[in-house]
């Protein structure tokens, strides 16, 4: 990757170059009709092929991981519906992060050697080549069944073996500015809002919702996505019922690696779920006309947050052994 390049996704955290990803919180959410299945989960039949076209990234539902890149538009699909999985110009770590969940943190950590004391070595095709991937499944499960599903066909076809590593690295604590009080952005999430994830599952059947709910924050709870900022030449970014262990884990992403070259812990002490919104004026290649506050400035003004730097324990995965797919 050249030097312009790879300077541009460090400082805007890889946003644009995936289609439709978008954070759940802990549990995903599931159509009402998701059967239990029983047994070895895997597809009935699936075929990988390599994909060298310049065609946009599709998936026939999100894969996301719990990170954020993109707007929730009411065309999104979340859930697995039809017993079709499809996606097409994926690359391999695509399918990784999808299969084991991984967070924002674990993400960054298997695509980049950047993190101080996280170094993955994973093989560069990992990142660099594309593969479709179009596989069928019984009945209809829920997508953490999906997941495990190609947990076991990215073990059969590319012969992958993987292992969780906790290591003490340099982090960014994630703490109040004040003991016990929250910025003006950042509220509990009220019992009586009528989000939940059923939204998500009714979206999943193709149903119309609103992009945005009151307040301008995303009309799906337990995600997070890019929002429309107030001024021109900011970015914005807001959730309705997440927890702030997924808000930390978020941060390298959203701000790019280059302003926080760190991973990011929750460590406000603060429980349950909250509804935010953030807007900020990138450090990197800003508009010169935009005006607006640092990133950690809105940390603390708008969400009553800020970063300390200490050591902590990170989890990631490890790749053990891979190899290029096996034929159909």
């Amino acid at each position: 990757m050249a030097a312009g390049k790879t300077l541009s996704v460090l400082a805007y955290g890889l946003q644009g170059i995936i289609l439709g990803l978008c954070c759940a919180r802990g549990g995903e959410a599931q159509t009402p009709s998701s059967a239990p299945m029983v047994g070895r989960l895997e597809f009935e039949v699936a075929s990988i092929r390599q994909n060298k076209s310049d065609e946009e990234p599709r998936s026939s539902f999100s894969l996301d991981s719990s990170n954020v890149y993109s707007t929730v538009t009411k065309d999104d699909v979340f859930a697995p519906n039809g017993g079709y999985f499809s996606a097409t110009n994926q690359p391999l770590w695509r399918y990784i992060v999808f299969a084991y969940k991984l967070s924002g943190t674990q993400e960054l950590a298997l695509r980049f050697n950047f993190f101080a004391g996280l170094l993955s070595h994973v093989p560069d095709w990992v990142n660099a080549e594309r593969f479709d991937i179009k596989a069928r499944f019984e009945g209809n499960p829920s997508k953490d069944q999906v997941r495990q599903m190609m947990q076991v066909l990215l073990a059969d076809r590319f012969k992958l073996q993987v292992h969780h590593e906790t290591r003490q690295v340099p982090i960014f604590a994630l703490v109040l500015v004040k003991a016990g009080m929250t910025g003006p952005n950042l509220q509990p999430h009220p019992a009586n809002d009528a989000c939940s994830s059923e939204v998500v599952a009714d979206m999943a059947q193709g149903q119309p919702h609103p992009v945005t709910a009151a307040a301008g924050l995303p009309m799906v709870c337990g995600v997070i996505a890019h929002l429309p900022p107030g001024e021109p030449g900011r970015t914005s970014f807001g959730a309705r019922d997440v927890n702030l262990g997924l808000l930390a884990s978020s941060l390298p992403t959203q701000t790019g690696m280059l302003t926080l070259p760190r991973p990011v812990i929750d460590q406000t002490g603060l429980h349950g779920t909250f509804d935010f919104k953030m807007e900020w004026l990138p450090e990197f290649e800003a508009r010169p006309d935009a005006t607006g506050p640092t990133f950690r400035e809105a940390l603390r003004e708008q969400l009553g947050l800020k970063l300390e730097s200490q050591k902590g324990p990170i989890d990631l995965i490890i790749i053990d052994h891979l190899e290029w797919p096996s034929a159909n």
